[in-house]
Order: structure tokens, then sequence, then C-alpha cells
């Protein structure tokens, strides 16, 4: 029975509270982050869409011996797999190479595949953090703060070997230092989550920039190949469209662009209706921490591309464009400070999320 001061609460203390960390203690803490460990993995989705999309990434692996899927401790032995099988996990997992940023400047640091999982990952785990979703186990786990989160897992996991798992006690120390520089540890875990996924949004748009600027050249390219169907275009103009559309197959064949926008046949400009089109870049995106962002509004829209984002290869992309108001238009934004400082937002962004949610759990007793 609640007491009377309980009872007299306004509407706004009553949310407060709600709003406040569910670990009252570090033992609790400790239950929790425990509690979440056990529970099977197919709650931590939300619907069908996110078991279909995560199994394209990572559903080769849901049968493999070291996996199990009747907890999220004996699931998350998957991501770990997709890293190994893609990488060499050796050199990538070492705390000296990820504590520096040892690595290529316009890589994710795990590869695609591993990067759009963890993306996945985490905004399943944001929208169970918003309370909408079961189990509530999740939820509570998510509102502790990140301080009493990050000593539970450092004291279920991080602080033991694991039995065959490398001890990187020293290096979780070290990156846990550098995340509580970043991100307030009083503030709930959700938040943290939520301030993560959106500094990845931020970096990740400026790919995806780049991506809607050359599927508007590829679309351009196939309405001008379309046209030379029905008139003879000058032998040069043609021969520059047809090595165009061979690099771009080679580049990206979903930027061929044949769907991207029907044009208006009215429109005596097609290369210049283009260069409009590319200018318009899309709206942006909800904000992940949002309430008012409905769940799975975001999932597969901000996975990184499987591009090659080196500005040397983009440029040698671009010199080949049918336009040139959108060859200096994609130049101008071939820029290797931005992209490599996008890039490290990026990795450090996943970093976080697999530190967070994927190395405790595989280290972490039964």
């Amino acid at each position: 029975m609640r007491d009377g001061r309980e009872a007299r609460l306004t509407l706004e203390e009553r949310l407060a509270r709600t709003a406040k960390s569910q670990a009252v203690s570090p033992e609790a803490a400790v239950k929790l982050v425990k509690r979440f460990a056990g529970i099977p993995a197919f709650r931590v989705f939300f619907g069908k869409p996110d078991v279909e999309i995560m199994y394209e990434l990572t559903g080769e692996f849901w049968e493999h011996p070291s996996v199990s899927v009747d907890s999220y401790r004996g699931f998350s032995r998957s991501f770990r797999l997709a890293v190994e099988h893609d990488n060499d996990f050796a050199r990538l997992s070492s705390p000296d190479r990820l504590l520096t940023g040892e690595r290529d400047s316009y890589e994710p640091v795990w590869g695609v595949r591993m990067n759009n999982a963890m993306v996945l990952l985490g905004l399943m785990l944001l929208d169970h953090a918003r309370g909408r979703l079961r189990p509530k186990d999740i939820y509570h786990c998510t509102r502790m703060t990140l301080g009493q989160y990050l000593d539970a897992v450092m004291n279920l996991g991080f602080g033991k070997n694991g039995g065959s798992e490398p001890d990187l006690t020293d290096y979780a120390r070290s990156w846990r230092d550098m995340l509580l520089k970043d991100h307030d540890g009083s503030r709930p875990l959700g938040d943290a989550l939520a301030d993560i996924l959106g500094r990845y949004i931020a970096a990740w748009q400026e790919f995806d920039h780049l991506d809607h600027i050359l599927r508007c050249i590829g679309a351009l390219s196939c309405y001008l190949e379309q046209e030379e169907v029905g008139r003879t275009l000058p032998q040069e103009e043609a021969d520059k469209i047809r090595r165009f559309r061979e690099a771009l197959c080679r580049y990206g064949s979903d930027l061929e662009g044949w769907e991207l926008v029907e044009i208006d046949k009215r429109y005596l400009d097609p290369k210049g209706y283009y260069f409009t089109l590319a200018c318009e870049y899309p709206e942006e995106l909800p904000n992940p921490g949002s309430q008012d962002t409905a769940p799975g509004a975001l999932r597969s829209r901000i996975f990184l591309s499987e591009r090659d984002y080196h500005p040397g290869a983009l440029r040698e992309l671009a010199a080949k464009s049918p336009s040139r108001d959108l060859q200096a238009l994609l130049e101008k934004y071939v820029c290797e400070e931005r992209l490599a400082s996008a890039m490290r937002e990026i990795n450090t962004a996943v970093t976080d999320l697999y530190m967070l949610w994927v190395e405790p759990y595989l280290r972490m007793e039964e």
C-alpha cells in the first residue's frame, strides 16, 4: 500500500519519479542486468520486420553451436561471429587499435554488416527504453543510470576473463572513462543510447548525402541512355554516358537509378532537372530519442551502404559524370577531412554499442 506522501504526488512528480533510475543500489543494477541477459532473444525484437532484417545480417550464425537464442547472453555470440567471419578479428579487436583510432579513415571498423547489425540492435533497445514494449525487464534495465549500468557490466563481465576470452579489463576501463567524458553517467542508460544513435545518424548523413547525389547522376545517365534509343547523340557524349554507366554499375549496382524519379517530359533540360533534384537532399530523419518517433521508424533507413568512400574513388567516379554541374556538386562533397571525421563518429558509435550490449555478455557467467 502506498503511503500518504506518494498518494499526494502530482502528475508531474509521478512522471519524474518514473523517469528516474529503477536501480536503487549497485546490487539492484546487477540484478537488472542479469535479468536482461537471461531473457529469450526474440523478446528484444520489435515484430517480424526486425527479425527479418537481423536475420539477413547475422542469421547464418543463429544455429551455430556457440549461439543460443534462448537468452540474450547466448544470442550476443552471433555478433562476435559476424565480426570474426568478416574481418581479421585479432587485428581489429586490438585494444590499442580501437583506442588510438588506427584504422582505415574511410571504412567501418568492423565492416558494413556488423555496423548495421549493431545499429539495428541499438534501435530495438531504444524502443524498449521508451517503455512502449514488453518485456519490462528490458525497460527497467535501460532506465538505470549509465554509470550504474557500466559498473554492473564491469562487475559481471569485464571483471572476468570469461574462460577462453582474452582479458580486456584494462581496455574496458579505458573505454568506460572515454565514454563517460562524452555522456553524463547520471543520466538514464536509454538517454545515452539515444545520444549515441543521434551522433551516428548525424555522421551517417554525410555518406547518405553522397549516395543521394550519385543516385541522381545515375538516374540522369539512365534518362540519357533512353533518349539515345529515340535519337542520335554525338558519339563523344554517348561514349561518355556509357563509360559512366559502366563505372557506376561496378561501384554499386543499387545506384543505377532506373526508378529514382520519372522526369516530366515537358522538362527541356534533364541535366538541370537532376542537378536540382541532387541539391534537394531528403528531409531530416526523426530524432531517435523522441517519444514521437514510432518504434521501427528508422531501422534500415540509417544503415551504412556497401560503398567505397575513399575520396580518390569518389572523385574518379565524379569525373565520368554526364553533367559538369553534377560532377562539381559531387566533388564539393568529397572532402577528406569531413568524410574521415564522419567515419570516426560512426566507428565510435558502433564501438560504444558493441561494448555496451555485446562484449560484456560474452564474458558473463551463466
